[in-house]
């Protein structure tokens, strides 16, 4: 069995414990480590938490970092999926509905989420465009506003009413945006989706400094190609991914577990000196270069020698 012993201090004490080369030291006997996340007995708000995709893995994700989990949806049978789910874990959690897009609806779901336990925070994921919704930007698009105030809109009432209760508790908190690649590289006929988006990066960086001096941290992740319930249903029966991941360097599409990973890093103190900070999660996706082709060399290699050094390695 490995020991600790004790580093120099000044007091003669550490209350790090030093390892000595004989084993690890136990995860018990490093405190800072034994629950590294910081949620416990707090609360989180997670917006669009419904529906079995990234929202309820996010918010099951914090119940299992001991998260007391307010999930908030629009759809009550999508919620009922989240909420299910969060009992089956035995997370301590409230299941509302609740429209992003309504200041009073939101208010009120900061006032339970406080009735819950303290506030730590939220999780802004209500989102996304469906593809009806897709249209060039010179058509007179009527969907465009929706699009708008449902990415963007609801992202503003959100982080306004969850930031101004944290102000008022004086302890700090953490807020996680839902954003998307898209929102950094464009989106050919999904302009209102890219600027939304893009808008919910730049308002994120922006409270992040405004908010600093107060420890409320803002950051941001970005998925890239994620596959979920959502996505899922706008295919015909038996598609598959087919080229899709051609241009993906990691060859896979993502999972609503990945950006849930990457969002309780975000909102728990293994973050705590990031803040105004985006996370991509798209398997490198964004710094792919476009001239690439599906063997990721670039298409103006021709010469098959050198094609085939580079490829077979």
């Amino acid at each position: 069995m490995s020991t600790a012993e004790p580093g120099p201090a000044a007091d003669g004490t550490d209350p790090i414990p030093r390892v000595r080369a004989t084993g690890a030291v136990k995860m018990s006997e490093l405190s800072p480590l034994s629950n590294p996340w910081g949620l416990e007995g707090l609360s989180v708000v997670v917006m669009g938490a419904g529906g079995g995709g990234i929202g309820t893995s996010i918010s099951r994700f914090l119940g299992h970092a001991r998260a007391s989990v307010v999930a908030v949806d629009i759809d009550a049978e999508k919620l009922k999926v989240c909420t299910d789910a969060l009992a089956a874990d035995g997370t301590k959690h409230i299941g509302l509905v609740a429209d992003g897009r309504d200041k009073a609806a939101v208010a009120e779901v900061v006032d339970k989420a406080c009735e819950l336990a303290p506030l730590r925070g939220s999780v802004q994921v209500a989102g996304g465009m469906w593809p009806p919704q897709w249209a060039p930007f010179a058509s007179d698009d009527p969907a465009f506003d929706d699009v708008m105030a449902l990415n963007f809109g609801s992202t503003v009432n959100t982080v306004r009413a969850v930031g101004r209760r944290l102000v008022e508790q004086g302890n700090g908190g953490t807020l996680c945006n839902i954003a998307t690649t898209s929102a950094l590289n464009g989106m050919p006929y999904g302009s209102a989706y890219a600027a939304a988006k893009a808008a919910v990066l730049s308002l994120t960086r922006s409270l992040s400094i405004e908010w600093g001096s107060r420890n409320i941290r803002v950051n941001a992740v970005a998925p890239g190609s994620i596959a979920t319930p959502k996505s899922a249903s706008t295919r015909k029966p038996g598609d598959t991914d087919g080229n899709d991941t051609d241009v993906i360097p990691m060859r896979r599409r993502g999972t609503s577990d990945d950006i849930a990973k990457g969002v309780l890093f975000m909102m728990s103190d293994m973050s705590a000196y990031v803040t105004g900070q985006v996370l991509c999660v798209d398997g490198g996706t964004s710094v792919r270069p476009t001239y690439n082709d599906s063997e990721e060399l670039p298409v103006f290699v021709h010469n098959e020698e050198l094609r085939a050094r580079l490829r077979d390695w």
